[in-house]
Order: C-alpha cells, then structure tokens, then sequence
C-alpha cells in the first residue's frame, strides 16, 4: 500500500510538471554579451530582455515555445585608427545599445523525469529596433545609418520545474549593425563617411539566461 501512494504521488507530481510549462507565460532574461564564445569567462550582464511566451507540447519529448520580447542588447563599435584621421583615435571603441522587437521560436527537446525536465534549445529568431543609443555616434540612428532588422539563432539548455523554466543559451546574430558605405553616404553622412567606413565590429551576440513562469 506504501508504494501504491508512493506511485501516485509521483504521478501527480509528473502529471503537475507537465501541465505547469503548457500554455501562456512571462519570461525575464539577463543578456551577458560577447563577441564570441571565448570571451564568455570575462563577460558580465548589460542588458535585459521582457516578453511573453506560449508553449505547445509536441511528441517524442517535443516542444515550442514562441515569444514575444523586448530585448535590449549591447556590444561595442570598433574604429580603425591608422588612417591618419583623428576622430578615429578619439572613438577608437564606442559602447551602444540597441533595443529589439523580437519574435523568438524556442525549439525544445527534453527528458521527463517527473519533478523535472533537463532539455536542450535551439532559438531562431528575427528582431526590429524600436530604440538605440549610439553615444558619439547617434547620428547613425537620426540619420537611419543602422540596419534596424535584426536575425539569428540562440543555442542552448534550461530545465522545467514545476510551473518554471530557467534557460542558458548563447546567441549568434547574423545581420550587421551598421548599414553599408554606399548607404551612408545616401543618408547625408557624407561628411562623417571617412568615419563611419572603418567601423570594424559591431554587432551583438552573447550569454542569456532567462527565467519563465507558465501560468
């Protein structure tokens, strides 16, 4: 009889577990940026994301998550110096932010183990900037110099528990920040063009960690 209670109550809890992550939920995240995976261990949080998201459980351990999210990245605008121009030494590294509004699909495939689900993730998503600051160079913005559509995938591994769902997953976008030389120069920043050309980096990518609550 110890054991028949025993199996229903692990029951009820597999049966909660399940249940908890179907359906609507919101979702927070802490956006850790980098330029690449190496540079993880000096990485720290920057910047946030807020959105919503809704999950629908498919077989074979299985899962979707579409969201919706305001997610707000940072990296850093790299200027080549050597071409004798001195406004290049003075934003020789120019730190931005950008803010997105991004549809993501979080792709999940995971084990049930009753109380909890380790899974693993794959997050394609596309993104429109809504808000930016540039810092010295915030003309780039006024003047439409930034690619405002924003792509890429996010891999990674999280884990349900209970009502929960906690997610690391590091992200590769595959647009360029800035818009081409041609562009530039079509946008009035003909004066600022000799600037502007050596841009060096500039795009985001990086660490999130994120946490979920599914009603």
């Amino acid at each position: 009889m110890k054991k028949f209670f025993i199996a229903i109550a692990l029951l009820f809890i597999g049966f909660a577990s399940a249940e908890a992550k179907s359906g609507f939920g919101v979702k927070a995240g802490v956006n850790f940026p980098t330029k690449s995976v190496k540079e993880l261990k000096d990485a720290s949080p920057a910047s946030f994301q807020l959105g919503v998201a809704y999950n629908v459980d498919l077989p074979f351990g299985l899962s979707i998550q579409p969201a919706l999210q305001y997610n707000l990245k940072q990296s850093s605008l790299g200027f080549d110096s050597g071409t004798g121009v001195d406004v290049l030494n003075e934003l020789s590294m120019e730190k931005v932010s950008v803010g997105y509004l991004e549809l993501m699909a979080s792709i999940q495939w995971g084990i049930d183990l009753i109380a909890v689900r380790p899974f693993l993730d794959v997050s394609p998503f596309v993104g429109y900037a809504v808000n930016g600051n540039l810092g010295k160079v915030s003309d780039l913005w006024k003047n439409d110099g930034v690619n405002k559509l924003d792509y890429g995938v996010g891999l990674g591994a999280g884990l349900d528990v209970w009502r929960f769902q906690v997610v690391c997953r590091y992200s590769w976008n595959f647009g360029n920040l800035m818009k081409t030389v041609d562009t530039l120069e079509d946008a009035g920043l003909k004066e600022k063009y000799q600037v502007y050309k050596n841009i060096k980096e500039g795009n985001f990518g990086g660490l999130t960690l994120t946490l979920a609550y599914f009603f």
